[in-house]
């Protein structure tokens, strides 16, 4: 089932930032979409929940040096 989660994330700085999390965590896989947003500190994921969770989005965004949790 396709779900869309916003995610708060700290720590960005840069559009590098935004570019290595919406990478990284579109390499995830059943993640369909991934759209970072600076300004706002978040990030909005569409994933297929049968494949992956939300635990695991939090854990690869923490894992590139940030801090992310479920809105």
């Amino acid at each position: 089932m396709s779900t869309t989660k916003v995610f708060s994330v700290n720590g960005m700085t840069c559009q590098s930032c935004v570019k290595n999390i919406e990478r990284n965590v579109g390499k995830i896989d059943g993640v369909k979409s991934v759209k970072v947003l600076l300004d706002e500190k978040e990030a909005h994921v569409e994933f297929d929940s049968d494949k992956t969770s939300e635990q695991a989005v939090v854990e690869k965004i923490n894992g590139l040096g940030f801090q992310a949790q479920t809105k």
